[in-house]
């Protein structure tokens, strides 16, 4: 990246010239090479994450004009960064995630309120390498608690955390059994959050780490 002098008789650059960008980066005129080939990875699991979000965003356009217009007045409102159209992806994108089948959210939570935050969270090895996680609270019929693991080879804190979708459950079920496949003394973090059927989220909890059992 090169930056940029100006002189007395020029003192700004915009748009791009022969496959370079001029842009102001923190205050500052700089030239960078335009990237013309955006790196899109081709693994399966991120290919499923755009598909899933160009279906929901032809869905949005789909929608009649008033329940688009709702969206909108609701990123207002809650002064989000987000579009109408990156609020509607975003909700439903959760409830896709965590409940795959259930029908679409046309229009926007009530309130930008989340569900309560889980207390009492434990996690306890059962044979094997299955975890049982517990909470104590909330325990509601209209809110769900999600479940999140990552597992530590050779005890390295200091691995990048990859997060697996564990399982999900009515939070009034109290507990979650999470079904793995790793060796025994495998270490695994864990963590949860609410859900609640407006796609909104809670802040996820602390995490516990726990150790696969023998079998």
């Amino acid at each position: 990246m090169a930056k940029v002098q100006f002189s007395a008789l020029v003192n700004s650059m915009s748009k791009s010239l022969n496959g370079s960008v001029f842009r102001t980066w923190k205050g500052i005129q700089v030239l960078s090479k335009k990237n013309n080939h955006p790196h899109q990875p081709w693994a399966e699991k991120q290919q499923d994450i755009r598909g899933m979000m160009n279906n929901l965003a032809g869905e949005y356009y789909a929608l009649t004009v008033v329940q688009k217009e709702l969206w909108d007045s609701w990123v207002a409102m809650t002064k989000s960064p987000l579009t109408g159209l990156g609020a509607y992806v975003k909700f439903n994108q959760i409830l896709q995630k965590y409940f795959p089948g259930m029908a679409r959210k046309t229009s926007p939570p009530v309130t930008p309120a989340t569900p309560a935050f889980p207390l009492g969270f434990t996690v306890t090895p059962v044979a094997g390498s299955d975890f049982c996680v517990v909470w104590t609270s909330p325990i509601l019929t209209t809110i769900y608690v999600v479940a999140d693991y990552w597992a530590m080879p050779g005890l390295d804190s200091t691995t990048r955390p990859r997060w697996t979708f564990g399982g999900s459950a009515g939070s009034d079920a109290t507990f979650i059994d999470i079904a793995t496949t790793y060796p025994e003394n495998t270490v695994l973090k864990f963590r949860i959050r609410t859900v609640d059927e407006e796609g909104r989220v809670s802040p996820w909890s602390h995490i516990l780490a726990c150790a696969c059992a023998a079998a």
